[in-house]
């Protein structure tokens, strides 16, 4: 529980609640670690970036106010005992949010992208997916599973009927050898970090391109952030972006591309310092929406 006073301050920074039929963005939590090989702790995630939530001020860096938005909390979903036999009831669940409301999940591990891309896909059936993590999670196979955190993504594609090459991934840097081999026999476009460090703008611009002019979900895996700036996190890595770039790619996502949704998976309260990793994840979340609510 965060140590913060937020006695007298609004959830969500005082956005209003608006029914499910009209609200602008449409949030859900799916509060499941059981993929986490690890370290636990992301389940605790939804409920402590809610309670966080009040320090957000109802206006973005830019100065613009967020009245233009509402908001609709589904509450915490369940995924049962496993993603593997539980993803199919959170996925109908999600898939029923109207088409124009921007989807909002906060995870969990990341295999609650499992349900989420596949309500997405029935949403938006021509998806494309911006996949924003340190690990490209396209293993077959990792630590002894075939629904574990390394697998997460290539079980997603699975599950949700989705082309391989409607995926871009930005920001790699811990990869497998199998996971090359997939990318490469696919033709996902991977644009790993340290492209990114050299020219953040061109490597942004690859990542983008690739997406096209299809509506796209992003997936944010918050240990793409350097551990300095996401120090709560199961699988920590170092040389990562700052929070600033990540919020300069999904702006940037925003100009370029139809954004139709926004998951921020892996983070761990109770591998958190200060909040330091969820304030990170609350900034994306406002900044994005923001960025939406304006475009």
């Amino acid at each position: 529980m965060t140590s913060m006073n937020l006695v007298g301050l609004k959830a969500w920074g005082g956005i209003p609640e608006a029914p499910l039929e009209s609200a602008r963005i449409v949030l859900a939590g799916l509060a499941y670690d059981g993929s986490a090989v690890y370290r636990r702790g992301a389940a605790e995630a939804p409920v402590a970036i809610r309670r966080l939530s009040p320090v957000m001020p109802a206006v973005d860096e830019r100065g613009r106010g967020l009245d233009r938005l509402s908001i609709f909390d589904l509450g915490d979903l369940s995924l049962g005992e496993a993603v593997e036999t539980g993803w199919q009831a959170a996925a109908e669940r999600l898939a029923t949010v109207p088409n124009d409301a921007f989807l909002t999940v906060l995870g969990g591990d990341h295999c609650c992208a499992i349900p989420i891309l596949a309500a997405q896909a029935r949403r938006h059936p021509e998806l494309a997916v911006l996949w924003v993590d340190a690990h490209p999670d396209l293993c077959d196979a990792s630590r002894g599973g075939r629904w574990t955190c390394g697998c997460a993504l290539r079980r997603a594609l699975e599950v949700a009927g989705l082309e391989p090459r409607r995926v871009a991934l930005a920001g790699c840097r811990d990869i497998d050898a199998d996971e090359l081999e997939y990318v490469r026999e696919q033709g996902l476009v991977m644009v790993p970090t340290v492209d990114f460090a050299s020219d953040f703008a061109t490597a942004g611009k690859r990542v983008l391109d690739a997406l096209g002019d299809r509506p796209v979900h992003v997936s944010l895996d918050i240990d793409v952030l350097d551990p300095a700036y996401a120090p709560g996190t199961e699988i920590a890595s170092a040389g990562g972006w700052t929070t600033r770039q990540v919020l300069d790619l999904l702006a940037e996502a925003n100009r370029r591309c139809r954004l139709v949704g926004l998951d921020i998976c892996e983070i761990s309260p109770n591998l958190d310092h200060a909040d330091v990793t969820g304030l990170a994840a609350l900034k994306v979340l406002f900044e994005t929406w923001s960025a939406v609510a304006h475009r």
